[in-house]
């Protein structure tokens, strides 16, 4: 007779755009797991019901509560988390490059879907995911504010090629005048929807209290807008998922990558297989800070003192300031100029 008793049950998901693997194990007191099963399913409302019942069906021990575990990918995990969450499961939404160096560690040669599942089971297991590990759905308004934000930067990528588009059309050769009136209506346009949305933006911010109050203290640092702290923010879902700054640095796509092996040295720059949106909000309030903010204009010449490329010394102030928001917004505290940032 088995008299084992199950002290963890995780149920791992690795999720695409159309469909997602699932591994259920569980491990027992004598720390010998069992995987209950694999399937794949559907990333659509019918695909996660029938997923939710599989589980279900797997789950027939007292005691130990599932934890489902999948990565922070892009937004195709989102469907499945917040269908969890409503069902009052625990939900823990790991970065995919925890998920990553773990799977290095247990020295895989194979990658597929299914495998990778396998990996975040085992994640699991290996793992107190408990606390600050669950995940907490944000409020409705905070998703609301984050697709602005995102409408935002799209509609200011969307004005910046008609108004290059304007800009040819002007120097050109006999250009047809009403394709130029067009082109200027459409820039028109854009420019009226981004303050509709920044109006909306700021409606739902400073209905926030605590969250108006928080970005405040934020925009003491010079350089750095009220639109760009947001997308930050927004992005970063708080910052909820980091517990380092390496971490953060790491999603952004900020963290230095160097090239050299025996005598061979190759360029040195930034990885950028992380949040690209960080890495776009960031980008010209760097340039302004490298030019207004005193300490980070010092910082920004340091650099390129050293540098034949200057380009670094600007990735280097992005940088600075996304470790600046993150720790103000986690410390609650306005900027001071002279503080030395480590």
């Amino acid at each position: 007779m088995n008299n084992k008793k199950v002290t963890k049950q995780v149920v791992a998901t690795d999720i695409g755009m159309e469909n997602f693997y699932a591994c259920y194990k569980i491990q027992y007191d004598d720390k010998s797991t069992v995987i209950k099963g694999t399937k794949l399913f559907s990333n659509s409302p019918s695909g996660i019901n029938e997923f939710y019942l599989w589980c279900k069906k797997r789950n027939k021990t007292l005691g130990a509560e599932p934890i489902f575990v999948m990565e922070a990918t892009g937004v195709y995990y989102e469907e499945l988390a917040y269908f969890l969450y409503h069902k009052k499961e625990k939900v823990s939404v790991q970065l995919a490059q925890k998920i990553k160096y773990f799977a290095k560690s247990c020295n895989l040669k194979t990658k597929t879907d299914k495998v990778d599942a396998k990996i975040i089971a085992e994640f699991g297991i290996e793992k107190n995911l408990t606390g600050t590990d669950l995940w907490t759905a944000p409020s409705k308004d905070f998703k609301m504010i984050r697709d602005l934000a995102r409408e935002h930067t799209s509609l200011k990528k969307a004005q910046t090629v008609s108004k290059s588009q304007l800009h040819a059309l002007k120097h050109a050769h006999s250009s047809y005048d009403n394709v130029i009136k067009l082109k200027e209506q459409q820039i028109g346009f854009y420019e009226k929807q981004i303050k509709s949305v920044e109006k909306e933006i700021n409606t739902l911010v400073r209905s926030d209290i605590s969250l108006y109050s928080r970005i405040k203290k934020i925009e003491t640092i010079k350089g750095l807008g009220f639109i760009t702290i947001i997308k930050v923010l927004t992005e970063t879902n708080g910052f909820l998922l980091f517990k380092s700054i390496r971490q953060l640095v790491s999603y952004a796509g900020l963290d230095v990558i160097e090239k050299e092996s025996g005598k061979y040295k190759g360029k040195t720059k930034i990885s950028k297989k992380g949040n690209a949106r960080i890495r776009s909000a960031l980008y010209m309030p760097a340039m302004s800070a490298a030019q207004h903010n005193r300490t980070l204009k010092v910082f920004y010449n340091r650099i390129n003192e050293s540098r034949t490329i200057k380009k670094q010394g600007l990735i280097a102030v992005m940088r600075k300031l996304l470790i600046l928001i993150y720790t103000l917004w986690k410390k609650e505290e306005e900027y001071i100029e002279n503080y030395q940032m480590t």
